[in-house]
């Protein structure tokens, strides 16, 4: 057992820090370039080679204050670096509503003409394929939505497709069954639908991690650079990660839904059996 639970704290450790504290370092990193450099002297790393000397450098006085100076900075740094971190990840909540289309009010009418407008685009290239059986029509319309658009984006779409296409086939809320459903799963396909999920998480905390990086983008613009780069990468991992999901949880319901069925055959018990089970396990108490 100590054995164990010393294991799973070095996971931990090392999940924690490369999570949390490698990405705050390399934003820390960015954000003192951008102090030090500014949009006028962006390209100037002789400054900045100038700056990280002067924290290294010695003086006949005092010549350990380069390596207390260094210790102060990583002591400052670590904990820091695992605030940003944490920052991030709470921001993945507001990029994934971005990416998905679920805005606020102010841009609902926007949301609306979006959706509208691939709607539409979605119907003709249905219609075209009910009308000559094009592959390529089938193609695009599935490229667009496997559902009629009901989000402004793709995504919103991708991951609302299995509740819409389950209840097509099934019968079956989704939202009510799936809590029933997890809990007979293989432990296999949940760790898989964990871990596939896990990646979504990670892509939208990139996108968390590129709306940080506007920040020092306000005094030395190549971390906009960074910001783009990084958008895109989210963008594009989310993409991925929600067709791999959305296809999984369809594919665990197929597998497993005659289960559930099983398991929940009738007759169900009684309300009287259930108050009588009750009372046995209270044990008169």
């Amino acid at each position: 057992m100590t054995g164990f639970l010393a294991e799973l704290g070095r996971r931990l450790a090392e999940r924690w820090f490369t999570l949390l504290v490698l990405p705050g370092l390399a934003y820390l990193l960015v954000a003192a370039a951008a102090l030090r450099l500014g949009h006028a002297g962006w390209y100037d790393w002789r400054d900045l080679r100038d700056g990280f000397t002067a924290l290294t450098e010695t003086t006949p006085r005092s010549r350990d204050a380069p390596a207390v100076r260094a210790v102060l900075l990583i002591l400052a740094a670590v904990p820091v670096s695992a605030a940003l971190g944490a920052l991030a990840q709470s921001l993945a909540a507001p990029v994934e509503r971005l990416l998905t289309g679920a805005w606020p009010r102010p841009f609902t009418s926007l949301a609306t003409r979006l959706t509208t407008r691939r709607a539409r685009a979605w119907r003709a290239a249905d219609e075209a394929y009910d009308q000559h059986g094009d592959p390529a029509q089938a193609a695009r319309r599935n490229a667009l939505s496997l559902i009629p658009p009901q989000h402004p984006t793709w995504l919103g779409d991708r991951l609302h497709a299995p509740s819409v296409r389950l209840r097509q086939e099934y019968g079956i809320d989704l939202a009510v069954v799936w809590p029933r459903l997890w809990l007979i799963l293989p432990t296999t396909t949940r760790d898989t639908l964990t871990a596939t999920r896990t990646r979504l998480d990670a892509a939208f905390t990139l996108g968390g991690w590129a709306l940080l990086y506007l920040v020092p983008a306000l005094v030395w613009w190549p971390a906009a650079v960074i910001a783009a780069t990084a958008a895109t990468v989210a963008r594009r991992r989310a993409a991925v990660a929600a067709e791999a999901y959305a296809e999984l949880v369809e594919a665990a319901v197929d597998l497993n839904l005659d289960r559930l069925l099983t398991r929940l055959a009738e007759p169900r018990p009684s309300p009287q059996q259930g108050r009588a089970l009750t009372e046995r396990l209270r044990r008169g108490g």
